[in-house]
């Protein structure tokens, strides 16, 4: 199963990636194009492990394991790359995937536990 080829999540990806930049590009933004790209390459990380993974268990090491990945990053960019726009749209991201492989209920947060974003 290749989740990136999925239409909703490659949409909320692609509208993610857009409001990250737009930011930079209106001046409101302390964070980088090279931050937006490392935000970007652990959702395809995260895509990538969470598609072979073959137990919730072993999907939700992957949630945490981005999720923890992403808090960092965030605190390195002064909190800034993730607002509230972003959090919902990565959360979003996240949890669909989740729920694609069958690991949670659709309207399961399986990010709130580690999430400082």
């Amino acid at each position: 199963m290749n989740l990136k080829e999925n239409t909703h999540i490659n949409k909320t990806y692609k509208s993610l990636e857009r409001e990250m930049i737009d930011f930079i590009e209106l001046g409101e933004a302390d964070y980088t194009l090279s931050d937006v790209r490392k935000c970007l390459s652990l959702l395809d990380n995260f895509l990538d492990e969470i598609s072979k993974t073959d137990s919730r268990e072993t999907g939700i090491l992957t949630v945490k394991k981005t999720v923890l990945a992403i808090n960092n990053l965030n605190e390195n960019c002064e909190y800034e790359l993730v607002e509230t726009e972003q959090r919902e749209k990565i959360a979003d991201i996240i949890i669909f995937a989740g729920h694609l492989k069958g690991y949670n209920h659709i309207n399961e947060d399986t990010t709130e536990e580690w999430r400082e974003w």
